[in-house]
């Protein structure tokens, strides 16, 4: 298996609280962040939701001989009272997060996130449970799929009524079941990949309530934070980002809190060079005073 570049990782580190012990990493790339966590000494508390994915760590873990500074948490990262109890820690001196989808999603066909290799549209983080997008697209009407559309595309109204109908219509003739089937039809419409990526965005975000999650995380991390910790989380579209901006800006607002970084911290073009997926990334960072 191929190894992964964790998005801004001497950042990550340059921003750790002086004497920092005790690490919740929710971040993805198979755990890479906390490998150099650890690696630095730091006790790791690593989450996702991802069984397949904690497989890959564990054996990249293992192959560096720190699988035993990363305690592994299968939960999401917001269940922050679930993940305590696991884990039997529930302060921290840093919580990092990367709200993103792991690259390696979109190498396995049978995931279905992929828009170009065929496998059943499935799009879960964690596939014990939980709608498929194949089981949602067979129930779902007009103001739902509308609505999402609304919020995760930048599709104009008319253009995207007009995709929703045509889905929908289409539905009635042949179930949805494979990527392809949603591949072959958007021809049909004239979508390009481009495009076609956009609604496939759409529905994992959905299907996987990532941006609840986010908002659920915001609303509770506080309490596991020790003084003089802090809480930095990275994101890669800008709806994920206003969120995490206006959540900080209204705790240092209320007192207690502080900006580790006024200005949002980027990556470099060296970084973004080396791996193209981080040219999107955002890294936003709080204190708790």
């Amino acid at each position: 298996m191929r190894r992964h570049n964790p998005v801004m990782l001497q950042e990550t580190l340059d921003s750790l609280p002086d004497g920092c012990e005790v690490v919740l990493d929710g971040t993805l790339w198979h755990a890479w962040h906390a490998a150099a966590l650890a690696a630095r000494g730091i006790w790791v508390v690593w989450v996702d939701r991802d069984a397949h994915m904690i497989q890959k760590a564990k054996i990249f873990l293992k192959s560096d001989n720190l699988l035993d500074r990363v305690q592994i948490v299968q939960w999401s990262y917001a269940q922050l009272e679930y993940i305590a109890q696991q884990s039997h820690i529930s302060s921290y001196d840093y919580i990092l997060l990367d709200i993103w989808v792991n690259m390696d999603h979109f190498k396995e066909a049978d995931r279905g996130f992929s828009i170009k290799l065929d496998g059943e549209l499935d799009m879960r983080f964690d596939t014990s449970h939980g709608d498929t997008v194949r089981e949602w697209l067979k129930k779902t009407h007009f103001e739902q799929m509308n609505t999402l559309f609304e919020k995760y595309t930048d599709f104009g109204q008319s253009y995207r009524e007009w995709i929703v109908r045509s889905l929908l219509a289409a539905r009635k003739h042949k179930e949805f079941v494979t990527t392809q089937d949603i591949r072959e039809r958007s021809k049909w419409y004239g979508l390009n990949d481009k495009k076609l990526a956009v609604i496939f965005q759409a529905w994992r975000i959905h299907i996987n309530n990532e941006l609840w999650e986010l908002e659920d995380f915001l609303a509770h991390f506080m309490s596991y934070l020790r003084p003089g910790g802090r809480c930095g989380i990275m994101t890669y579209h800008s709806w994920e980002d206003r969120i995490v901006k206006y959540s900080f800006k209204e705790l240092v607002d209320n007192g207690r809190w502080k900006l580790y970084n006024k200005k949002v911290i980027k990556p470099n073009r060296q970084e973004v060079d080396k791996n193209k997926a981080a040219r999107s990334a955002k890294f936003r960072i709080i204190e708790k005073i």
